[in-house]
């Protein structure tokens, strides 16, 4: 049985919702399902199932793909250079960054190319970590 896509990037945006190791999601490969985990969450799908078959995959959060911050830095560096120092200095700030960095790039009318920057290359990387596991897609 193959997963979507969409299936996919459900589980890791859930696993990268919160901290890492907050959410956990599995991707258990030859049955084509996900199981959740959460402990915050009270969340426990996974009892019964070997999550240590060769085939039972743990997503990984978007920090460990260089999907969080790494990513902003890489699209300012691209596409708004002039910008990097300010950038720099909103992420120096962790608890708020992700909000701040949001807000100026709506203020500068650059907040739609960030986000399809953004799920482009998550879409790209998910699916070489997902292709490297064989882990395979419907249409």
């Amino acid at each position: 049985m193959k997963l979507s896509f969409s299936e996919i990037r459900m589980a890791f945006d859930f696993v990268s919702s919160r901290e890492e190791g907050d959410n956990i999601a599995y991707v258990a490969a030859e049955e084509g399902e996900i199981f959740y985990y959460s402990e915050p969450l009270g969340l426990n799908e996974i009892r019964g199932i070997d999550i240590h078959s060769a085939t039972c995959h743990s997503l990984p959060h978007r920090e460990s793909l260089n999907l969080g911050q790494e990513l902003a830095f890489d699209f300012v560096d691209e596409r708004f250079p002039e910008e990097y120092s300010r950038v720099r200095d909103i992420f120096a700030d962790g608890e708020t960054s992700q909000e701040r960095f949001r807000e100026m790039l709506e203020s500068a009318g650059r907040l739609r190319e960030w986000e399809e920057y953004e799920s482009a290359r998550v879409a790209e990387v998910l699916g070489e970590w997902c292709g490297a596991r064989g882990i395979v897609f419907d249409g």
